[in-house]
């Protein structure tokens, strides 16, 4: 069974590390490059619970201002969401929030896989954005999961990634019957996997975006 025309999409304000998150997962390492992106394409073949491979796409989109169009497209075309700020950062914090309540504005509210990530949790010592508070306002404002990342040391990368793409697939399959009833038990399970991962953690992303041309790398 494979997963086809699949869209995840990783969003989040320039410099937070989205570009070393998705390469992180692909390709296993971490690149201290910042080259600002416009928008890159990954397609990938992962391995999910269910024991089956599926072809997932995933799209690195641009630092939120400058592409305000391309933004709102990525949106309405994604199936499961990854919103990303540094912990560091309390502006791309509320950034981060904005563009979740868009996304719940276009896609509907709790009605997609959706993770609010704080990456570079490395970088503790820099903390500008409370976990517990961003935790809180994930769930009671956005209706979504809350989990801290790190790019640099790999940190919940594969897991955040799994678990979403794991959600979507139930939800989108047409294996599954009612799938728009299902949503109210595939998402909830989802946020608990990702509660328990949370309270287990701690450990950056040096990367984001320069422009680049969009592209769509087969891997």
């Amino acid at each position: 069974m494979m997963l086809k025309d699949y869209s995840v999409v990783v969003l989040g304000a320039g410099g937070v590390g989205k570009t070393s998150m998705v390469v992180q997962f692909i390709h296993g390492f971490f690149t201290q490059e910042y080259n600002p992106t416009i928008e890159d394409c990954y397609r990938h073949l992962v391995q999910l619970p269910d024991g089956y491979y599926h072809t997932v796409e995933i799209l690195d989109t641009a630092g939120t201002h400058q592409f305000p169009a391309m933004r709102e497209l990525s949106i309405r075309s994604g199936h499961a969401f990854v919103i990303v700020y540094s912990i560091e950062s309390e502006e791309s914090f509320r950034e981060a929030m904005k563009i979740a309540d868009m996304v719940n504005n276009i896609k509907g509210r709790g009605k997609v896989p959706m993770v609010l990530v704080g990456n570079k949790s490395d970088l503790n010592q820099n903390r500008e954005v409370d976990m517990d508070r961003a935790r809180q306002l994930s769930v009671d404002s956005l209706e979504c999961a809350h989990l801290e990342t790190s790019a640099k040391y790999g940190l919940n990368i594969n897991s955040l990634f799994t678990e979403l793409l794991s959600a979507a697939m139930h939800i989108v399959s047409k294996d599954h019957i009612g799938a728009t009833i299902k949503k109210g038990i595939i998402i909830p399970r989802m946020r608990s996997k990702l509660k328990r991962l949370a309270s287990d953690s701690v450990v950056h992303v040096a990367t984001s975006p320069q422009a680049r041309n969009q592209k769509c790398t087969i891997l």
